[in-house]
């Protein structure tokens, strides 16, 4: 092949791996609710749109949520590591996750609605 065939090859494969990059790497549309799931069921359900602080758990094993700006972040935990705290606040996407107090937030578009199936 000549070598204006490779460059035209390598630039177009460069171009679909930018846009599927794009496609998979960059966050997608902010969330309204995120819900609090404590111990496998729904403790809260929050309005990321109204600031304000919760504790969720029990005595022994809590986390304070901070909901501020439209995201959500945990700021204190009593667990021991503190991987959920040093997680950055969040609006969408994964969920944030403390697993020695068995914690998990999820974000969804309306306020009782993860996903609809039909």
């Amino acid at each position: 092949m000549k070598t204006r065939t490779w460059i035209i090859l390598f630039a177009a494969l460069a171009v679909v791996c930018a846009g599927l990059s794009l496609f998979f790497f960059c966050a997608g549309d902010a969330s309204r609710y995120a819900e609090v799931y404590s111990d496998g069921e729904l403790a809260l359900t929050l309005d990321l749109q109204v600031d304000g602080t919760y504790r969720v758990g029990t005595a022994d094993q809590w986390n304070v949520l901070t909901v501020e700006n439209g995201k959500v972040s945990v700021s204190e935990a009593s667990c021991p590591s503190q991987d959920c705290v040093r997680h950055l606040p969040s609006d969408s996407g994964a969920p944030i996750v403390c697993l020695p107090n068995r914690m998990v937030i999820k974000f969804a578009d309306e306020a009782g609605y993860d996903a609809l199936i039909g």
